[in-house]
């Protein structure tokens, strides 16, 4: 496995938001973390990626244990994130942005330049290299996102709602996106609440409800559990099966 979550704990103070919920993320898989509003799946999710520490549990990554370690750690090691809100450096060109990931691997600017250039392509984001990062819209603050954790060449991509906000057709060009990432031998892990996204694209499915995982599987089947139509889906399941 390349990602390995056991028995995650995190705690704020009494209360328990993440609780003993466990993970396996296969080379090369696109797996979807999924729930209502205060499920735990995105501090689950900061706890992947080192953002926050978890109280107890264990996470492996490429077989070194994570746990403990720093998110730039994580970022050396090949685990790159998103964020919810697009981080931008917003004086900054576009292809600025995208070299503050490339110096992870490249020290001197001219092959970060280069790297940065080829990430601006394969993202369809060249034509904008030199835009101010301020300027652009939501659609282009998330592809950014993006191309900028591309940038430092990371082994697993971590998306928290990536595609969150954009039009039905803005949305078919990032699921594209990430297809083409994944083809790339880029393994994903994906928070999302447009379940259009999870069925179009995650292999799994993992249901948070209270800080526990109460179902796994493909999403479409998941989607039936009677347990995640209680939790979560309720009214909803006519619209996603449409």
């Amino acid at each position: 496995m390349l990602l390995e979550a056991r028995d995650i704990i995190m705690e704020f103070g009494a209360f328990r938001a993440v609780d003993g919920a466990s993970l396996e993320v296969g080379a090369g898989e696109i797996v979807g973390l999924i729930g209502p509003n205060g499920a735990g799946k995105s501090t689950f999710f900061n706890c992947l990626s080192g953002d926050l520490p978890p109280t107890a549990g264990r996470i492996r990554f490429a077989q070194r244990d994570v746990t403990h370690l720093p998110p730039e750690a994580h970022a050396a090691l090949g685990m790159a994130r998103t964020f919810q809100l697009p981080v931008t450096f917003e004086d900054m060109s576009v292809a600025e942005n995208v070299m503050v990931g490339a110096f992870l691997r490249h020290r001197h600017r001219l092959a970060a330049r280069r790297a940065a250039d080829e990430i601006l392509q394969f993202t369809g984001l060249d034509h904008m290299a030199e835009t101010r990062a301020g300027s652009l819209g939501t659609p282009g603050r998330k592809r950014l996102e993006i191309a900028r954790a591309l940038a430092t060449a990371p082994q697993l991509l971590l998306l928290d709602e990536a595609l969150a906000g954009l039009t039905p057709a803005e949305t078919r060009q990032a699921i594209e996106l990430v297809r083409k990432i994944q083809q790339r031998g880029i393994t994903i892990v994906i928070v999302e609440h447009v379940m259009q996204v999870i069925l179009s694209l995650a292999e799994r499915a993992i249901v948070f409800h209270q800080g526990k995982v109460i179902a796994e599987g493909k999403p479409r089947e998941v989607m039936k559990d009677p347990a995640v139509v209680a939790a979560y889906l309720g009214g909803h399941m006519k619209r996603v099966r449409a």
